[in-house]
């Protein structure tokens, strides 16, 4: 497997709040993806446990002059270097991805996992499905980048 390392830039991002069900994710992802995002980042959302509120929730990158998010909240995304390995989207390969990439970092002599005593900034595990839907009509499984957040040594 390939591993990567990327920055990803300070922003302000919509959290979709705790989604603790199918009703809450179809919400947010239409919300979400009926706004026009034309010549913007990517990937522009992501998928994080939030440790501190012990739940799932969705993360979309706002551009700096959108304002309206009702009934969402905005939060400021710290940013930070991330390791990020590619997974078929399902709990075996991504735990299969996750084993490999804490092997590299454990293995580097330039960088360390983050956590709460080597980071000022609370950032968790992130997901992104880089697929679009006919891959997995196709095929029958999406592929998800996994950003594992880590600091220089």
């Amino acid at each position: 497997m390939e591993i990567r390392v990327i920055k990803l830039p300070k922003m302000k991002m919509v959290s979709s709040g705790a989604i603790t069900n199918m009703k809450d994710f179809d919400t947010f992802d239409k919300w979400w993806s009926s706004i026009d995002m034309t010549n913007y980042i990517t990937p522009r959302d992501f998928m994080q446990f939030n440790k501190q509120k012990n739940c799932m929730e969705w993360l979309f990158a706002i551009p700096n002059e959108f304002v309206e998010t009702k009934p969402y909240e905005i939060i400021d995304f710290p940013g930070g270097l991330y390791v990020v390995g590619t997974a078929k989207d399902s709990e075996e390969d991504c735990d299969m991805v996750k084993k490999e990439v804490y092997e590299w970092v454990s293995k580097s002599d330039f960088f360390e996992l983050a956590d709460s005593r080597n980071d000022t900034s609370e950032r968790y595990e992130l997901a992104h499905v880089i697929t679009p839907k006919i891959f997995k009509e196709k095929c029958g499984y999406h592929l998800s980048d996994l950003f594992i957040p880590i600091i220089t040594k």
